[in-house]
């Protein structure tokens, strides 16, 4: 199997928006502006190099991403109401 730079773009995009997905909702003190949101930008950039790939891998990491930025805005909502 031989790895190639789109395999390794692929593997940081999702590592990276896994990331920022759990630790996007950290708003305590704005943490996930400084402890998810820069990994969120880094697999976005990561995946705007490999989306012209045309395979279905690809398509996971703006899920992933878009997911991690419901959870992060609607915890962020949930403190700025609540707390």
């Amino acid at each position: 199997m031989i790895i190639n730079k789109d395999d390794i773009l692929f593997w940081l995009g999702i590592l990276t928006a896994i990331w920022f997905a759990w630790a996007g909702m950290v708003w305590t003190y704005w943490a996930a502006l400084i402890i998810a949101y820069p990994f969120g930008v880094i697999s976005f950039f990561s995946w705007t190099r490999i989306k012209s790939e045309n395979k279905t891998r690809t398509k996971y990491i703006p899920i992933i991403l878009g997911f991690g930025l419901i959870l992060s805005i609607s915890a962020l909502v949930y403190l700025l109401i609540f707390d």
